[in-house]
């Protein structure tokens, strides 16, 4: 049974949560008891923005006060802190020049060259990534404020201060729990915060860290209600929001401004969702979300731009039998070069963002993407034990397979003379991705864990594939515990076209070698 929600709070699941139950209960009211969770359509706010853990090691949440009269303060949070090192052969660029003497033939970097860019399609998330988030809140059963502290990277390791990746504070909402009816349950959200459509994973964003149907950004209201009608419940949820500020005319972009662009304009998201749950073991639920820019102060000479998304998913919580989940989603941009980043569709910041991923420079920022995405996850010991409940403290197995697929049709049909020299090309693209993870549980402290990912950015062009391997070594300091340190090493196949960003801010480099091997040691906690 999945735990109640609470912003801001996380207790531990590994692979699966099991909810503890009665020693007099036989097999079949122990799986039936198994099988149900509480029905949403969007993942809480106050969750990590950031994939699945190695092993299935995910976070999920709490118990809030029950009494109105019970006021208290919580503090949880979530840090992953990583050193990764990126290994490749020196490449001279210039056969005429002079060698030099005392420099290796192999190479190191940090992070890793690789193409692993959260904004771009190639991202697979299999390099950890540092990320702290602090949640602090203070309330009862019905009203409780919410505050975030987030940041990308610690001051003590960095190389160089880049302030874009100190967020600072990240959310700020206050959450209201009316009471309605007794078969009612509403939660009210007003402030500012991030909504998350589309997660593949059962508590978290998945293996790729990225909501296949689209994630706002804004300050504004989001209200959803839950019905329950015996074994059926309705799920309805409504949010708009809205950008706080805009870059000025004459701003310089910097990098201690994250490169602001004044011709993007002051941008809002409208958006609404309904849905169907059966016992909380299959829940269907269809979106809807218009994002648009209407400001004077953008461009004069961009029209207005527009992001319409529809979406339908499927998430099936099976029990013994595994979680799955499905999603297909539809993202039609028009001039979306003005309106920002308070929609993401695959993790592009708003109409810029899908130009430089997606519909190409060229492409005003009108173009279509259509996007399917899955996962299925699997506890061979929670399958196995049966008719004896497992509750994940003992040995297992966890299967994870996943999927993502992304055609794109642009107005940028510029095709360069020679598109396999520099991917002049964004029409009519097909890209896909796909993957799998396996972990063996052994003992209360040890995991052995292995995956694989597959990665085609134009299946027209296979000499841009790629595919990585990266078996971990994972520690901890119990079955279920709330902490893990992971050993990893990644090996790389890179086509002879294989692109990774450099720079700042990043950009394509088709001069730049990417790594193939990467070893990292990470430590992740949460509370």
């Amino acid at each position: 049974m999945r735990p109640k929600l609470l912003l801001s709070a996380f207790i531990t699941c590994s692979g699966a949560c099991y909810a503890p139950l009665a020693s007099a209960q036989d097999a079949e009211e122990a799986e039936a008891s198994s099988l149900g969770i509480d029905p949403t359509l969007s993942l809480d706010p106050s969750a990590p923005q950031t994939g699945s853990l190695p092993g299935g090691m995910v976070p999920s949440y709490g118990q809030r006060s029950m009494d109105q009269g019970d006021w208290r303060f919580d503090f949880h949070g979530f840090l992953t802190a990583p050193l990764r090192i990126g290994i490749n052969t020196r490449e001279n660029l210039n056969p005429n020049a002079p060698e030099v003497d005392g420099q290796s033939d192999t190479v190191f970097h940090s992070p890793p060259m690789v193409p692993d860019d959260l904004e771009t399609f190639s991202h697979t998330g299999v390099v950890p990534a540092p990320y702290v988030q602090l949640n602090f809140s203070y309330g009862n059963s019905i009203v409780t404020g919410n505050v975030s502290i987030v940041a990308h990277q610690p001051n003590v390791a960095a190389g160089f201060f880049d302030p874009t990746a100190q967020l600072g504070v990240n959310d700020l909402f206050v959450t209201i729990l009316p009471k309605l009816a007794s078969n009612i349950s509403t939660q009210i959200h007003v402030g500012a915060f991030s909504n998350r459509y589309g997660v593949m994973g059962e508590y978290d964003e998945g293996p790729y860290g990225t909501p296949l149907i689209a994630r706002t950004n804004g300050v504004g209201e989001h209200i959803a209600a839950t019905m329950s009608l015996g074994d059926i419940s309705i799920l309805l949820e409504q949010g708009i929001q809205g950008t706080s500020n805009k870059a000025s005319p004459g701003i310089e972009r910097a990098g201690w401004n994250d490169f602001a662009d004044q011709r993007v304009g002051t941008s809002f998201v409208n958006h609404v969702h309904a849905g169907a749950s059966y016992k909380g073991i299959a829940t269907l639920g269809a979106h809807y979300l218009h994002a648009w820019s209407q400001d004077d102060r953008a461009a004069r000479l961009d029209p207005d731009g527009s992001i319409g998304i529809l979406g339908a998913d499927l998430r099936l919580s099976l029990g013994r039998f595994g979680h799955f989940y499905f999603a297909a989603a539809h993202a039609d941009a028009e001039n979306a070069r003005t309106v920002g980043r308070i929609v993401e569709v695959l993790n592009t910041r708003g109409g810029p963002g899908l130009m430089d991923n997606y519909l190409g420079p060229d492409s005003r920022g009108t173009g279509t993407l259509f996007t399917v995405g899955g996962q299925y996850n699997l506890s061979i010991g929670r399958l196995v034990s049966y008719p004896v409940p497992f509750y994940g403290d003992g040995p297992d197995i966890l299967i994870s397979l996943y999927g993502l697929q992304t055609a794109v049709e642009s107005d940028d049909k510029a095709e360069d003379p020679d598109p396999d020299e520099d991917g002049g090309r964004y029409d009519g693209v097909l890209k896909r991705k796909y993957g799998i993870e396996a972990t063996y549980s052994l003992l209360s402290w040890l995991a052995l864990s292995g995956r694989y990912d597959r990665v085609d950015p134009n299946l027209d062009n296979d000499r841009y594939s790629f595919s990585v391997l990266s078996p971990r070594v994972i520690f901890r300091t119990d079955w279920e515990a709330t902490d893990q340190v992971v050993l990893q090493y990644s090996r790389w196949f890179n086509g002879s076209l294989t692109t990774i960003r450099t720079g700042y801010p990043p950009r394509e480099n088709v001069n730049a070698i990417p790594d193939e091997h990467m070893l990292s040691l990470s430590v992740s906690m949460w509370w």
